[in-house]
């Protein structure tokens, strides 16, 4: 894993079958994450290790056939546990895709250290982020299609009902790693003194995330989004300059 430039193992975190043909890696980052938390005891892990082996099974199965070709059925059988252990886990198929939405941004910072040890300016930190999750995206298009507009979906349906997310937790994780750099920008001078984290935070993660929409919507190559991600965070850093 690089501390600086781009994530040596870029499409890990997706959940789409490795390039040898085993099963894809998309919820390792849970695993750490859990182990980190505190230690597993045997119901845990083997809890854990059903959960993975479905999330594994299904993304396999949307790889060969397509997310609407894969029944819950097919998931079960190929992940050796009975339809209703698949239910437990996830209550509706779509429920894998917005496992992965979340789980994306949580294998950032595992796989690329803590904001606090990255090296350079708040920027090049920034443009770490960015290259890691376009390079999965440009890498992965048609599952990052389905990952980001699923979660759109469930954001627009919940929408003024009682209870229900935030309607801007689909970019919140992106929100909350870009103020961890914005607040070490601010400490090393990269950033204005006087700048509110969270509203600053919250532009970038927008225009990331509506970039990558459109990008997903019209087509276009990885220089081509890759290049506007660029141009905006120039006008944005532009303002964020002391």
């Amino acid at each position: 894993m690089p501390a600086a430039g781009g994530p040596g193992r870029a499409a890990r975190p997706c959940p789409a079958p490795a390039a040898d043909g085993g099963p894809p890696a998309a919820d390792e980052g849970l695993a750490r994450a859990h182990s980190r938390r505190r230690p597993a005891g045997h119901r845990e892990r083997k809890k854990l290790e059903t959960r993975r082996r479905i999330f594994r099974s299904a993304f396999e199965l949307f790889a060969l056939r397509g997310f609407d070709g894969t029944t819950v059925e097919e998931i079960a059988k190929r992940a050796r546990v009975a339809k209703g252990t698949v239910f437990n886990y996830f209550p509706h198929k779509s429920a894998f895709l917005l496992a992965a939405h979340h789980e994306w941004m949580a294998h950032l910072e595992d796989d690329l250290g803590p904001v606090d040890s990255w090296e350079g300016s708040a920027r090049s930190r920034l443009d770490r982020v960015l290259k890691y999750l376009t390079d999965l995206s440009i890498e992965n298009r048609e599952i990052s299609r389905m990952v980001i507009f699923e979660s759109m979906r469930e954001t627009y349906l919940r929408m003024g009902t009682p209870g229900a997310p935030d309607p801007d937790r689909g970019t919140r994780p992106m929100e909350e790693l870009t103020e961890a750099v914005i607040r070490r920008g601010k400490t090393t001078g990269d950033i204005r003194p006087d700048v509110d984290d969270g509203q600053a935070a919250s532009v970038i993660a927008a225009t990331v995330f509506s970039t990558l929409v459109r990008w997903l919507v019209e087509g276009g190559s990885a220089r081509s989004v890759k290049a506007a991600l660029a141009a905006k965070l120039d006008i944005i850093f532009t303002g964020l300059a002391p």
